[in-house]
């Protein structure tokens, strides 16, 4: 019962953290589509606010940026949770082996002309 109970800890704490942080990258998002409209780039301002779908525009800028950004962010910050090093005997394996680049010399020719 010990065990049920931390599991669902740890797995409302990651639930917590990705909410968290998808609703920091929206934020980011969000304004980063405020700072296109406000700068105008390429004239996409005066393109929206002219055209007779304009609400329809602003929606999908806002939330292609937001659903971006916050993909992103919570993407990050799951990738980046520290791995606790435990010594329970299941799993683990071995690291790959780096492959390094072989560099080859070559003969530089002269140009014909």
């Amino acid at each position: 019962m010990m065990i049920e109970t931390r599991a669902m800890r740890n797995s409302s704490r990651l639930v917590r953290l990705m909410i968290t942080n998808w609703a920091f990258g929206w934020a980011i998002g969000f304004a980063g589509a405020a700072a296109v409209l406000a700068s105008n780039m390429g004239g996409i301002r005066d393109l929206m606010f002219k055209s007779d779908i304009m609400w329809q525009a602003l929606a999908l800028l806002f939330c292609s940026f937001g659903f971006t950004f916050g993909g992103v962010v919570c993407a990050t910050a799951v990738m980046l949770l520290p791995i606790e090093e435990t010594e329970s005997g299941r799993g683990g394996g071995h690291a790959a082996p780096v492959f390094l680049p072989a560099y080859a010399l070559a003969r530089v020719r002269k140009t014909r002309c």
